[in-house]
Parts: C-alpha cells; sequence; structure tokens
C-alpha cells in the first residue's frame, strides 16, 4: 500500500479499501445477517486485515451503518422514472420504482429492517442526519408543477402527499412484499388503488 510523507496510506488507497470493505459487508450481511456476520467473515471476504475493517467502521454495527447508507445511495442514484402525464400515474410510478429496486436488494434490506426494529440504537443512528433525497424532491417538484397546471388544487400541502405517499410505500412495498411474501402484482394493485384515492381527494 501506498503512503504519504507521513508514512499513513493514502486517500485514495483508502477510500478503494474503505469500498471493498462496504462491498464486502454488503454481500456478507444479505447471505447471513446481521447475527450470522462477522467482522472477521467481511474481512476475509474483501482480502483485507479485520483491523483495517475495525479502523474505518468501529465495529459490525458500525460497519452496517455505513453499508447501510451505501446501498441508500446507490437507490437514489439510479436515473429516474419519466415524468408521468397526471398526478395518478405520478404517484403510483414512484411507489412501483421504490418497491423495484427494494425488491432486487430483498436480502439486505431484510437486515436493515430487522435490525432497526431489534435495536433502537441503530434506529435512532439511522435517522440522524437523514434528510430528503434526490429521488423524493424530484418526484415532490413534479407534484408542484401539476399544482401550478391546476391537475392539483392551490392549498393542497405537498410536503404532507409526500410524507403520506413514502409511508404508504414503505408499508406496501417493503413490509408486505418482502416481509409477508405478498406478489408484486398485488402490491402494484393496491399501489394503484391507492394513487387513484389520494389524487381523488387532491384534484379538482
Amino acid at each position: 500500500m501506498k503512503t504519504d510523507a507521513a508514512g499513513t496510506p493514502r486517500k485514495r488507497d483508502r477510500e478503494a479499501s474503505r469500498r471493498r470493505i462496504l462491498e464486502a459487508g454488503l454481500q456478507v450481511f444479505s447471505e447471513l445477517g446481521y447475527d450470522g456476520a462477522t467482522t472477521r467473515m467481511v474481512a476475509q471476504r474483501s482480502g483485507l486485515n479485520e483491523s483495517l475493517l475495525h479502523r474505518y467502521f468501529g465495529n459490525k454495527e458500525g460497519l452496517l451503518l455505513e453499508v447501510s447508507k451505501m446501498s441508500i445511495a446507490a437507490m437514489l442514484a439510479q436515473p429516474p422514472y419519466p415524468p408521468q402525464d397526471t398526478p395518478e400515474e405520478e404517484i403510483y410510478q414512484f411507489l412501483n420504482s421504490r418497491m423495484e429496486y427494494e425488491v432486487k436488494n430483498k436480502n439486505f434490506v431484510r437486515v436493515i429492517i430487522s435490525r432497526a426494529l431489534a435495536d433502537q440504537s441503530f434506529h435512532e443512528k439511522m435517522a440522524v442526519g437523514v434528510v430528503k433525497n434526490q429521488a423524493d424532491a424530484a418526484f415532490l417538484d413534479r407534484l408542484k408543477s401539476f399544482q401550478k397546471q391546476g391537475a392539483i388544487r392551490r392549498g393542497v400541502d405537498l410536503e404532507r402527499i409526500l410524507s403520506t405517499v413514502l409511508a404508504f410505500g414503505f408499508s406496501a412495498g417493503v413490509l408486505d412484499r418482502l416481509l409477508w411474501k405478498v406478489p408484486p402484482e398485488e402490491c402494484r394493485k393496491r399501489f394503484r388503488f391507492f394513487a387513484r384515492g389520494i389524487t381523488e381527494g387532491i384534484c379538482p
């Protein structure tokens, strides 16, 4: 490993090592769950020393926290779906796109959910610093555009609509689909029913 004048690993090498550990952590947590995984397993999978893992992430929970952030960032970096022609279609596609990503990464999503439910401390750490992400902001901007066009009534609190859609999406797209094994076709039917119902309340 290359070092700088002070004899410490160069930043580029540190970032590469961090990335290798994070990617190995994602694989091991997805395969074995939080309780079954160990930092030694992750280090072996990454091909790096376990002491390096502890230096960067502290412990197994710290690693899971950072892997979770990496996974969420990957979701947000995905290309957005095209703008839709109606508020109903916009809400439906927003919910559907979220579910598709979560199903694609279902094993790791289960790890995050189960850990957050079992450990209040982890749940609180996950919530610290959470800000409105780009995907949510784009969705909100599209709703505002519909409102300006008159397709959504003036005075409707769109921030609250966003919160309501996110809460429903978590329930129907994550808990129902991943934990209760509801078929994706049924989830999509629920998305459609929800989108139609909410737009009946906010559209002229």
